[in-house]
């Protein structure tokens, strides 16, 4: 009896730690995105339109034919290096965090009509509260070339100057559980070769604001003058992942992790919406390659003898024969 007992105890602490996860993927949304020949939501001047994705409404406003604030659709390839508005619709790397020419968000936050409205101009609401994990950001490239080159208002970026996103956690009764700083831009340093001006998918862990029923984006810039952020407020946003439960934010990420061996290409191919350890072992159980995978990537064995491997992921192992 008692070991049906502490059996139930087990099941029962396993089933309260289970978390689905549920991740941002922009390929199947909730309601139909189309796209222009550009590759840009035909709906960006369009109002009391939004994205919808997933259990996810991203916030999007539009007031006239050349404006809007929030977040819009994207899958544009296109990088004109103009620092200027032309450039708004695009991604440093140029598609989502699946590759180029996938769907992305790219968000616009506006300070200024922020602070005549009570709504917030980048927000991301959701059915019901879930624990946060994090998400992938990567510079638009109006906001990098103006950075890089300046423009008529927004200052080059020299030794000192920062551009920086902060994610803001609400709860179910409105509140604030936190906030997470990510750093688009740092050339804080005395060094220049440790300036980091990002053009490529970063993931921003968000486990530290607990469970939340929305999240709100603002930015902050070192070029700032007495109207408010001269740098482009633009950021562009991929694969947004909650959990329906505190469990492990590493085991949940992990489990979301795909792998499989090309046999065509003799590379082994993975994919995960968070960054995860991958290692390539030989039948000896020798290491052959470790990467650290951020969104997709593909590890290459051309150049290894043919054989037995086992390719660990995640938590996951997957045997090939080459």
């Amino acid at each position: 009896m008692r070991k049906i007992f502490l059996a139930l105890v087990v099941c029962l602490l396993c089933s309260a730690v289970s978390a689905d996860v549920i991740v941002l993927d922009l390929s199947k949304p909730a309601e139909a995105i189309e796209y222009n020949e550009q590759g840009v939501w035909r709906d960006v001047y369009k109002g009391e339109t939004s994205v919808q994705s997933q259990v996810f409404r991203f916030s999007h406003v539009s007031s006239s034919p050349s404006y809007y604030n929030g977040f819009i659709a994207s899958r544009s390839t296109t990088v004109l290096e103009s620092a200027n508005f032309d450039d708004q619709f695009g991604c440093m790397a140029r598609g989502g965090v699946a590759g180029e020419g996938s769907p992305y968000l790219v968000a616009y936050w506006d300070a200024y009509a922020e602070s005549l409205s009570i709504e917030r101009s980048c927000e991301v609401t959701f059915p019901a509260p879930y624990y946060t994990a994090g998400f992938y950001v990567c510079n638009n490239p109006y906001t990098y070339y103006a950075i890089q080159k300046g423009n008529s208002y927004a200052a080059k970026f020299e030794q000192g100057a920062w551009l920086k996103l902060i994610a803001h956690g609400v709860d179910a009764t409105g509140n604030e559980t936190g906030t997470v700083e990510h750093y688009l831009t740092d050339y804080r340093s005395e060094k220049p070769e440790e300036w980091t001006l990002n053009k490529s998918w970063k993931w921003v862990d968000l486990s530290t604001l607990g469970k939340v029923s929305s999240l709100y984006f603002t930015m902050e810039s070192s070029d700032t003058g007495a109207q408010g952020m001269k740098t482009p407020a633009y950021f562009c946003f991929d694969r947004l992942m909650v959990l329906t439960a505190p469990a492990s934010v590493d085991e949940a990420l992990a489990a979301t992790a795909t792998v499989y061996f090309d046999r065509v290409a003799s590379a082994v191919r993975v994919e995960s919406a968070a960054p995860v350890e991958t290692a390539v072992y030989n039948s000896r159980g020798a290491l052959v390659m470790r990467q650290r995978v951020e969104g997709t990537a593909s590890l290459d064995l051309s150049g290894t003898p043919s054989g037995v491997y086992i390719v660990r992921c995640g938590g996951k192992s997957l045997k090939i024969v080459k």
